[in-house]
């Protein structure tokens, strides 16, 4: 039986001609943080950005050390006030081209209307979303 983490790591291994992605950008946690490692290129980064699923990850070292990695993270909610301009303008600078042309691409879990955040925010809450939550507006 195939994980959805063994997926992640075929899926983006054979979309790069087995080869992994430059930069791998996280916003699950968890397990899903691990499997990023196997699927990034020699000399390429992981970044963390969220944890929908979990905060702790087990990672496979011999990975990390064998593609020589870099590994950061990253959260709105713990960037210090000074970062965070920088943070933004970097993101800007380097992301909005390739969400613009798809390379990068959300993973969307559902789509609500705004007049139940509650239940998204619950969703996010108690780990059950797998991907962002879209609310719509009347």
């Amino acid at each position: 039986m195939i994980t959805g983490e063994q997926d992640l790591t075929q899926a983006v291994l054979g979309a790069t001609d087995g080869e992994g992605v430059d930069v791998a950008l996280d916003h699950v946690g968890g397990p899903t943080f691990a499997a990023c490692l196997p699927a990034t290129r020699t000399d390429g980064a992981v970044v963390n950005i969220g944890r929908l699923d979990q905060a702790a990850s087990t990672v496979d070292l011999d990975a990390l050390a064998h593609r020589h990695l870099r590994v950061a993270g990253v959260s709105f909610g713990f960037t210090r006030p000074a970062e965070l301009g920088h943070v933004i303008a970097t993101a800007g600078k380097h992301l909005l081209e390739a969400v613009a042309d798809e390379r990068v691409r959300p993973l969307i879990d559902t789509t609500l209307s705004f007049d139940t955040a509650a239940e998204a925010a619950e969703r996010l809450r108690s780990h059950q979303a797998h991907g962002k939550i879209i609310l719509t507006v009347p």
